[in-house]
């Protein structure tokens, strides 16, 4: 399939705050309103995770919910011929490992690294249940992130065979910066991540996910500094794109 000038299949990002101070997730922000959260803080352990600390391994026993304070964090899988699949990023505000809550599940069924340096809450299960017999507000929030990211699948699976790979890779840098997964700066928003991990997202190989973003970056959309991707504010005027 021939390449196509990006400009042509991506929307433009949301105008940036006013403020210069970098927004606030959506699941964080609705956590701080909720009344509960000084409690929440108050019975869970801080914990900072450098970049590529495993965070939770696979089959490990399940004692604890984690929620991300800072940071970004990889839901990773291995598939039945020993690869490695990204299932998700998690960004600041999302709660992690609640399955160790629910029946019938001895084992943790993913791994969880941190993307970059991190903080995390990490709140025993017992503390959490008593926790929500004051604030059961806290339950709808869990079970609104488990429906998002249900969505967030299958809409990724829906759009495998139906989008190009431009736009695939588009789509999965513009969802982490709306989830907060970015960092905001003069220019625009930063997203640390490798090339594999970004064709992982948006369902193509590493190679196409590094053309796409260097034709994205020709294209004025965005700017590349290694595995820091910023997705500029204010695109730059287009530049000729190279042919095929």
């Amino acid at each position: 399939m021939p390449r196509q000038p990006p400009d042509q299949l991506m929307k433009p990002l949301p105008a940036p705050p006013k403020s210069a101070a970098a927004p606030m997730s959506p699941s964080l922000e609705r956590l701080v309103r909720d009344p509960g959260y000084p409690a929440l803080l108050a019975i869970g352990r801080n914990r900072r995770v450098p970049r590529h600390r495993v965070v939770i391994e696979a089959g490990a026993q399940p004692t604890c919910l984690y929620l991300l304070l800072n940071g970004l964090c990889a839901v990773r899988h291995t598939g039945s011929r020993d690869q490695d699949l990204l299932l998700a990023y998690l960004c600041p505000g999302d709660f992690f490992g609640e399955m160790g809550m629910l029946p019938g599940v001895p084992a943790r069924s993913a791994r969880i690294d941190a993307a970059a340096d991190s903080t995390l809450l990490e709140i025993p299960y017992r503390a959490f249940l008593d926790l929500t017999q004051r604030y059961p507000g806290f339950w709808l929030e869990l079970a609104g992130q488990l429906a998002s990211r249900l969505r967030t699948t299958n809409r990724r699976l829906a759009e495998m065979p139906a989008l190009h790979a431009a736009e695939r890779v588009w789509r999965a840098l513009s969802g982490l910066v709306a989830d907060g997964g970015g960092k905001k700066n003069a220019k625009g928003v930063a997203i640390r991540i490798t090339r594999q991990d970004l064709g992982k997202l948006a369902g193509c190989s590493r190679e196409l996910a590094g053309m796409v973003v260097r034709d994205l970056e020709i294209a004025g959309r965005l700017q590349a500094q290694g595995q820091t991707l910023i997705l500029l504010d204010q695109p730059v005027p287009e530049q000729a794109l190279p042919s095929g």
